[in-house]
């Protein structure tokens, strides 16, 4: 889950700036790359900044990454490419099984298990993470691909949420970034108050962790829109604490959030 996130953004910022600083000292950092984020810092362009941070350090962001066809990396596993992968991923935490993702893609069960072993691996060991990243871009746009984006759960978790207002639940994530993130923070005082956070989302809104994600994938690569959305979240959480708590103090049924 994106929860935390963006918590301590400018903090980051700051610790990016004094790191790149000190690597100049040791002529490690380049001098320009250091006052572009400098800058961008001063001018409350937290993305910006990030980015010039970032490269200076030699990693990608989902802004940045580039899915080469020559890069090792890259290389399609037994057929299944990184969008292949990224977007199974998404469809099995829908509720798909691998069995219905491997048929829609043509491929048998150990062929996709070995491609799950060796993109996960190939994630974990690039250190510049753009692996990561590519990865990223293709699981926030999963009901887009070609093959598995209409393909609908066998697995689905039950919900009384009727499925063209999951739906629209589901569209207003992706647009509507203040939803987001009052979603974001029920989510987190949902746990914060021992509540299981995947199913009350399940309940309510009649989606899946994996689909709330995926919509906020764009939002949650903007650093921008998290240092914006901070104190906002902040007292959504607040809010929804404040409900949640009387429900378990109750054991009543919180009816009166509007969504």
């Amino acid at each position: 889950m994106f929860k935390n996130l963006g918590a301590n953004l400018e903090e980051k910022a700051q610790d990016m700036a004094k790191s790149m600083a000190r690597g100049m000292a040791e002529g490690k950092e380049n001098p320009t790359a250091h006052d572009e984020m400098l800058k961008a810092y001063a001018n409350n362009d937290m993305q910006k900044a990030f980015e010039a941070g970032a490269a200076s350090a030699g990693v990608s962001t989902m802004n940045t990454a580039k899915e080469d066809p020559n890069d090792p990396n890259m290389q399609p596993v037994h057929g299944i490419t990184i969008a292949d992968y990224a977007a199974g991923a998404a469809k099995i935490g829908e509720g798909c099984s691998k069995e219905q993702v491997c048929a829609a893609l043509g491929v048998e069960r150990p062929m996709w298990d070995e491609a799950e072993t060796t993109w996960n691996n190939r994630m974990r060991s690039d250190m510049t993470y753009n692996v990561v990243n590519v990865y990223s871009g293709y699981f926030g746009k999963a009901s887009t691909h070609e093959k598995l984006g209409k393909l609908v759960p066998d697995n689905a978790p039950a919900t009384t949420v009727p499925t063209g207002e999951a739906a629209a639940q589901l569209e207003r994530l992706e647009t509507d970034k203040h939803y987001f993130f009052e979603i974001q923070a029920a989510l987190e005082a949902a746990y914060a108050n021992g509540m299981d956070g995947a199913q009350w989302l399940i309940d309510n809104l009649g989606l899946t962790m994996a689909q709330v994600n995926g919509a906020g994938t764009k939002y949650m690569n903007d650093f921008n829109t998290i240092a914006e959305m901070m104190d906002f979240q902040d007292k959504k959480k607040a809010e929804y604490s404040e409900r949640f708590a009387k429900e378990n103090n109750t054991g009543g049924i919180v009816d009166d959030i509007n969504f």
